[in-house]
């Protein structure tokens, strides 16, 4: 798996040096910005999305305004509407409104959508139809380095039940020498109201994950690298999820 780090890591310096074209950042009255990296492991809410090296990669529109768009995507190591592929993509994409309200107050409104591979539809036993994108929407409350957040799935999909709601909370703490600490949690009410043969609820609410890690930014490169432990929660169905250790390199510009 490290070779095949290695290898990947050896790429990322030809990609960023291919979209130099924004290390500028201003645009018009906003500032772009973006990311690329590889982790270890893709872990989403306690859930494993690849479990194998995941290329992830993200670019940023942030217009002082205060309104923001934005692109996300990562690597998988499925298709949801292929069983005999082992490999598929998921693109984000986004728009926020953030504000600072008093100090040291903050507020972030987002709407995402999130497409799998190509998109497309899954067919239940019983002929029901799933979406394999799914929309969001998110509002977090930040006080100084705690963050609180809120996410209600819109509509069902193959993730979930339209009236989900994912709870988190994230603090990070600045160390000496650029390093931070970083720690999260994250817990689910689940909508059982709308389960088909495609998709089952057993618990109404639980525990998904809870992460504790540290980072670490080495401004000449313009990278962050980063170790964190995710202790895994249950999911819908009652199911354990697994721990997990992740490593992260991500460059920015």
């Amino acid at each position: 798996m490290f070779c095949l780090l290695s290898k990947k890591i050896l790429v990322l310096p030809l990609i960023l040096t291919s979209c130099s074209v924004f290390a500028e950042n201003s645009v018009g009255h906003g500032v772009l910005t973006g990311d690329v990296g590889l982790v270890s492991q893709y872990i989403y809410r306690g859930g494993v999305e690849n479990d194998d090296i995941a290329m992830q990669a993200g670019l940023e529109y942030a217009h002082q305004s205060g309104f923001s768009v934005g692109y996300w995507g990562s690597t998988l190591d499925y298709d949801a509407t292929d069983e005999t592929h082992a490999h598929g993509f998921e693109h984000d994409i986004y728009i926020s409104y953030a504000q600072e309200l008093h100090q040291n107050w903050a507020y972030k409104l987002q709407a995402t959508s999130y497409i799998y591979q190509n998109g497309g539809t899954v067919e239940g036993e019983k002929g029901e139809q799933r979406k394999t994108t799914s929309f969001d929407v998110l509002a977090e409350l930040a006080y100084k380095d705690l963050t609180l957040g809120a996410a209600v799935l819109l509509a069902d999909a193959l993730s979930g039940n339209a009236g989900d709601v994912y709870l988190s909370a994230a603090y990070s703490y600045a160390l000496p020498q650029d390093f931070n600490l970083n720690t999260s949690m994250g817990v689910s009410a689940y909508n059982s109201h709308h389960d088909d043969s495609l998709l089952q609820t057993k618990k109404d609410f639980a525990f998904n994950e809870a992460r504790i890690g540290v980072s670490k930014n080495i401004p000449h490169l313009g990278a962050t690298a980063s170790l964190d432990y995710i202790l895994g929660g249950q999911d819908r169905l009652g199911k354990d999820l697994k721990n997990h250790v992740v490593l992260g390199l991500k460059y920015n510009f």
